[in-house]
């Protein structure tokens, strides 16, 4: 009993380490405005980015000509690209810009982006819903 418990812990570290030494835990790159807008035009047909808001924590929203948003997050070591459609649901708690992605698998996106930009940009992404 004890030996298939050693044997066990051991298979759980050598998969842990393995893992690590592919490199797992590495997180994804960091992300200027013009990485975002990039990654944006190109994950998205026909979007043209206009501005960019980038989160100090990790993060982007992307505006485009003819009033298109593209969200950016984190997915491990790589950056994941969302499209937003009207109506986005914003919310603003202190200097961060809360925005709903609309897809349950995407989720909601946290940028850290000062209290006034956050301000600035809920009411442009509200007035965008009509």
């Amino acid at each position: 009993m004890l030996g298939q418990t050693l044997i066990s812990i051991g298979g759980i570290a050598l998969v842990v380490l393995l893992a690590r030494w592919l490199g797992a835990q590495r997180l994804a790159a960091g992300l200027d405005a013009k990485a975002a807008a990039d990654l944006a035009e190109f994950t998205l047909a026909g979007f043209v980015a206009e501005d960019v808001a980038v989160g100090a924590d990790g993060g982007a929203l992307v505006s485009g000509q003819g009033g298109r948003f593209a969200l950016i997050k984190p997915h491990g070591s790589h950056w994941a690209v969302r499209g937003l459609a009207a109506p986005v649901q914003v919310t603003v708690e202190s200097a961060d810009l809360i925005v709903e992605s609309g897809d349950p698998m995407f989720g909601a996106v946290r940028l850290r982006i000062g209290a006034e930009a956050a301000e600035t940009l809920a009411a442009r992404l509200r007035a965008q819903a009509g």
